[in-house]
Order: structure tokens, then C-alpha cells, then sequence
């Protein structure tokens, strides 16, 4: 049985198109003779250009971004051993565990 064609759907297609269309003008930069005139208000608060200006004060303020040495020496006595010891031989061993176990690949034997 064929269905009869519903117009809902090309009237949502079409709407769909034109709206498009009109976020597509907000992609180009307007003319010279659009664009407006610049403003003599000097005066004027913008809060993008004071938060653009206090950053730079407020990166003096922070320390260095790196490990004090007494800090690197008491961590990488610590994870040294650990990340390259004990992580992989709990893994190793829990496979081997694993593969001499009766539930491993128990779905490829027949």
C-alpha cells in the first residue's frame, strides 16, 4: 500500500532552507557604506576592554606553573616504582589469572 505524501514535511524542509538563508547574511561582514558610525563617547564603559586589561596584572600574581624540587623528588620516588613495578605486574598477573581460568573465551569453544 503507498502512503500519500504528507506536505507538513516540504513546507518544513522549505522553512528550514529560509532560515538558513538568513543566518547566512550573518556570516559577511557589511559594506562600508552599512557599517555604522564610530561613536565620540569616549566615555564609555566597555567591560570586555577592562576585563582584557586587568589580565595581564592578574597573571603577575601567580607563581611559576612547575614542581618545587624537594616536591619532585618525593613524587617521583613514589610513582616511578609504582607506574613501572607494580601497575603492570598487578595487570600482567590478573590476566594470567584470567587465561588459565575456565571462563576465558568460553563462547569460542564449541
Amino acid at each position: 500500500m503507498v502512503s500519500a505524501r504528507r506536505p507538513g514535511r516540504l513546507l518544513i524542509a522549505l522553512a528550514g532552507a529560509c532560515a538558513g538563508l538568513q543566518l547566512l547574511q550573518l556570516c559577511f561582514v557589511p559594506g562600508p557604506q552599512v557599517a555604522p558610525s564610530p561613536s565620540t563617547d569616549a566615555a564609555q564603559f566597555n567591560p570586555t576592554v577592562a576585563a582584557s586589561a586587568v589580565l595581564p596584572a592578574l597573571t603577575m600574581l601567580a607563581d611559576d606553573a612547575e614542581a618545587k624540587y624537594g616536591d619532585y623528588r618525593r613524587w617521583s620516588s613514589v610513582l616511578v616504582p609504582l607506574s613501572t613495578l607494580v601497575f603492570p605486574a598487578v595487570g600482567f598477573g590478573a590476566f594470567t589469572l584470567y587465561l588459565f581460568s575456565e571462563d576465558f573465551a568460553f563462547q569460542l569453544i564449541p
